[in-house]
This record gives structure tokens, sequence and C-alpha cells, in this order.
């Protein structure tokens, strides 16, 4: 009898060392996780920019892949953002270029084709359009902006909370990269990106550290040519994408001066649940 509760005695220890061993390895793993999501917003936060004034002139934006649906088939409004945003930054002469990079894993989706369809929707011509197709994730879209189409810096264009990621993935590669982000946009946004997006930075550490991850696809370079800029080309081209903007430019930048006064339309875009390019990676990629 005596033999037998010592055994329990012991048996029950045994049980404890190894809860407390699996509570420290679980801590651990949290602050490991923490301190990784900590490192890559504090390592960009300053290069994130609202206010378009701030942004100066820069060749080209790299627009980062999202569905234009949620997965309830609902408007994904981080999608109308980024169009939004990136519009507006040509339109304004801030970037001379736009290179949308995204998923296409079949013929069902294909993102690099909607931004680009929503792009000439909203003014942007064919030939300040660049499109890549095998933006499969963040880590793909920002090395091949580097590696295939020669851009040693540019400015990224998506929400606030993607930029952390993407620009530290860019600076590691020696990109000279800023981050543009709608003012209008609300910053915060669904608990089921926001929480992916914890993920996303934790594991875009590991991955560039200690798996020296690649690109699923590289290919040959493609250096995207920029053609010199016109007098008053960005006076032109606000006039004719004025749409885009929530108030009226004044008179006295616009070009040829304006008839008529006009009035600016009210945008009220509202927040909505989407996936980035991360989400939508596959096996293989298509030429459109």
């Amino acid at each position: 009898m005596t033999a037998f509760f010592r055994s329990l005695i012991s048996s029950g220890s045994t049980v404890n060392r190894l809860a407390r061993f699996a509570l420290t390895g679980v801590g651990c793993v949290l602050l490991v996780f923490m301190a990784a999501n900590a490192w890559v917003v504090s390592a960009t936060r300053n290069l994130i920019i609202d206010d378009m004034a701030r942004l100066g002139v820069h060749d080209v934006g790299v627009v980062l892949g999202t569905s234009p649906y949620t997965r309830y088939g609902n408007q994904n409004l981080l999608f109308t953002h980024r169009m939004r945003a990136a519009a507006e930054l040509y339109a304004a002469g801030h970037v001379r270029h736009l290179l949308v990079s995204g998923a296409n894993p079949d013929r069902t989706y294909n993102e690099p084709r909607k931004m680009y369809q929503a792009l000439r929707g909203l003014g942007v011509p064919d030939a300040a359009l660049t499109l890549d197709f095998a933006g499969f994730r963040t880590l793909d879209s920002i090395v091949r902006a580097r590696r295939i189409f020669g851009l040693e810096s540019f400015v990224v264009i998506s929400q606030r909370y993607h930029d952390y990621r993407a620009l530290f993935i860019a600076h590691h590669y020696g990109v000279r990269a800023v981050a543009y982000t709608r003012p209008q946009e609300d910053r915060r946004q669904p608990l089921r990106a926001e929480a992916r997006e914890y993920l996303a930075r934790f594991k875009a550490v590991v991955d560039l550290f200690l798996l020296s991850k690649r690109p699923r696809f590289l290919g040959p370079e493609r250096p995207i040519d920029i053609e010199p800029v016109a007098p008053f080309d960005f006076l032109v081209r606000q006039q004719l994408m004025g749409p885009l903007f929530n108030t009226p430019l004044p008179d006295n930048q616009r070009w040829p001066p304006p008839a008529s006064n006009e009035k600016g339309a009210a945008d009220s875009d509202s927040r909505s649940e989407g996936l980035d390019d991360d989400t939508a990676a596959d096996d293989s990629a298509q030429a459109p």
C-alpha cells in the first residue's frame, strides 16, 4: 500500500513538472511572437505617410493585391481604398507609374486584372500601369518589384496594418520604400484581419531570418521604363481625374482654367473585411 501511494505522488510530481514545462514553453513562444510584432511595427512606423503633401514625388507606386470582394461576396472596401489611393497619387503627380501585384492562381481568380480594371475606371491610363501576376504573397510582390522590375525605391500602397510588414520586407532587401495610406480610411480593421496580420508579421520574421524564404516565381527581368514628365502634366491629370477627390481643386491649380465652378462629391467609404494577397497563394501562376 505504501508503495502504491508513493507511485501516485511520484506520478503527480511528474505531471506538475510537465505542466510547468508546457506553460513555460507557451510563455516563451508568446514572448517571441510579441517581440517579432513589436520589431516589425517599430522599425517601419515612421515610414508610413497619410498626408499626400509630405510624400514627395516617386517614380513607382506598388499596389499590393487583395480581392475586390469579401468572403461573403460583398464589396471589399480594403480593395476600394487601395485603388482610390493609387489613383489619387497618380492624379496628384506623386507617383508616375503603378505596379499592381497580386495573385493569379487560376482562371477564376485574378487580382492584378481586377486592380487594372478598377484603376482604368478611375482614370489611370494604360501606359501608366504594369501588372505582376506572380505576387502570391507580400514577400513575392516586394522581392519581385526589386529583382524583376528593377525598382530600388517605391511607394507601397495598402492599408496601414499591412504596410508595416511590407516595408519591413522591403528594407530587408535593401529597397528604399515608404508607404501611403488614405487619411479618409479608418485605421481600425476587422478583428480577423488584424489577428491574421499579427501572425503574418511573425511569419515574415521567420521567413526572412530563419528560412531565407524566396518568391515562388522569379523569371526574366522586366525593367519598368518611365518617360520624362511633361510640363504641367500633373495638373492636367488632376483636372481629368477630378471625381476622385472629395473637394474640387482651386481654380489656380487647374489647367486649363475651368469655365465654371464644379462641386466635388463626398466619399463615405466604410470598413469591410477582406483578404490580402497572401491568402490567395496557390501552386501556379498564369499569364494574362
